[in-house]
């Protein structure tokens, strides 16, 4: 009895390689039945569906339902992905029975950009260009007036930009100033100016220098000033010097 249990490890030990030797072995035998994208997002909007996943194998033809496994090449579906202007990673590509696993994630859209012949496109959260699609849906950062014209997709966008997608990320991690400034206007002078939600002013804001600070001081004044004085009492709010916010009256 006490060679038992250790014959009965053998047995099963063996019959589990078995198992998946000839599953190793069947497996290229097998067909694709299915594909099954997965995207994952921070914005609200699935701006590259499952659905279009598989629209673009089959526009780059690489059809994988009907094939088997061993005539599906995965290393160029991941090519083909990752090439992709909206999505940020390919997670991975592989086969889970007869079904085609395919998880990615895509960029985190922060900025809508507009230049002054008529040109749109986005900004991800790390400064790169990535093109205007219908899909985008969410409420983005609204940034235009002196942009420069020239951009690529899929390179950074220019320093102009970067600077306004740091005032961005600032004005997107506060409740109150993701509420009331809704956007950047690069002036003639190349100052940064906020658009306001309440009250409608101009917002003069000048370069990143500073820029927790100058929120600092804007956030105090709507609250403390013209929560008291009205919304509508002033037509401009200066915040480019150190401590201070000058206000012009209507």
């Amino acid at each position: 009895m006490k060679y038992a249990k250790p014959i009965v490890r053998i047995l099963l030990s063996v019959t589990l390689l078995v198992v998946l030797v000839l599953a190793f072995v069947r497996m290229p035998k097998q067909r694709c039945e299915r594909v099954s994208a997965v995207a994952h997002t921070q914005n609200e909007s699935v701006i590259l569906t499952p659905s279009d996943i598989e629209q673009l194998l089959k526009e780059a033809r690489l059809e994988v339902v009907g094939k088997e496994v061993k005539e599906i090449d995965l290393g160029d579906i991941n090519s083909l992905l990752n090439a992709n202007p909206f999505i940020e990673s390919v997670n991975f590509v592989h086969f889970a029975g007869k079904k085609l696993v395919i998880d990615y994630t895509l960029k985190h859209i922060v900025m809508h950009v507009f230049t002054p012949n008529g040109d749109h496109y986005l900004v991800d959260d790390q400064g790169g260009v990535v093109p205007f699609t219908s899909k985008m849906k969410d409420y983005l950062m609204v940034v235009n007036g002196n942009i420069p014209e020239g951009y690529t997709v899929g390179k950074k966008a220019p320093k102009k930009l970067q600077n306004a997608l740091a005032l961005t990320q600032k004005i997107n991690a506060n409740d109150f100033y993701r509420a009331q400034f809704p956007q950047i206007y690069f002036n003639s002078q190349n100052d940064m100016e906020l658009s306001t939600t309440v009250g409608g002013q101009t917002i003069l804001f000048g370069s990143i220098d500073n820029a927790d600070e100058k929120l600092k001081n804007l956030k105090t004044v709507y609250e403390n000033g013209l929560s008291h004085k009205g919304y509508n009492t002033y037509v401009q709010l200066d915040a480019r010097f150190k401590n201070r916010i000058i206000a012009t009256r209507k």
